[in-house]
């Protein structure tokens, strides 16, 4: 299992972004074109690059990929449905985690802390928390981060019911740029799986 992290999102040139563009699929070419601001699209395509290089590296699989997707939309591999994926962008990066069972992740840059946000989406020991941190703003962005990872592990995706999941004592393990720009949080790996090395999180 791995967990690939790519945060030099200027790097990815648009040339490199052409180049990429053309080893997907056509039908991925054309939900990433779809996108109206090139950043999305450069996002995009960096996902699914990161993922084939993935499941090169820890299966050996190379070559064009199919996707399909579960009633409740999460997408798999038509031809591995043993290889779980999730994938995760923001403006800041984008990140793919490969295992061998259920994975769940979630990237968000840490943007200005909105109180009424907080009040929707979290339950009182993590308003808690938030009250108590001397960095508001980066503290929610891990509960949500968490929240975010828990529920694509599990396929549900986005929930009107976000204050019942708990992530005080969950699974999710979070984990934050040393320049605390962004934060991601992965659900569906231990600390000793994923290895904390930071190498690992560099494509």
């Amino acid at each position: 299992m791995t967990v690939y992290l790519f945060d030099r999102i200027d790097e990815f040139s648009d040339e490199l972004f052409r180049r990429s563009l053309r080893l997907l699929p056509a039908e991925r070419q054309k939900k990433v074109t779809a996108y109206r601001q090139k950043i999305d699209q450069k996002l995009s395509v960096l996902g699914y690059v990161l993922l084939n290089y993935g499941i090169k590296s820890e299966y050996g699989v190379s070559g064009a990929i199919q996707f399909s997707y579960s009633e409740r939309g999460k997408p798999f591999l038509i031809d591995y449905p043993q290889i779980h994926f999730n994938i995760s962008h923001c403006k800041k990066g984008v990140i793919c985690a490969v295992h061998h069972s259920a994975v769940g992740v979630d990237v968000e840059t840490v943007e200005n802390y909105d109180p009424e946000l907080a009040g929707h989406v979290c339950n009182e020991n993590e308003l808690k928390l938030i009250n108590e941190s001397d960095n508001k703003a980066l503290t929610f962005t891990k509960i949500w981060t968490k929240k975010e990872s828990l529920l694509k592990k599990t396929g549900i995706g986005l929930s009107d019911h976000l204050k019942t999941i708990d992530t005080v004592d969950s699974e999710a393990i979070v984990l934050v740029d040393p320049a605390e720009a962004y934060v991601f949080s992965i659900a569906g790996m231990s600390l000793v799986q994923l290895g904390l090395r930071s190498e690992i999180f560099r494509a």
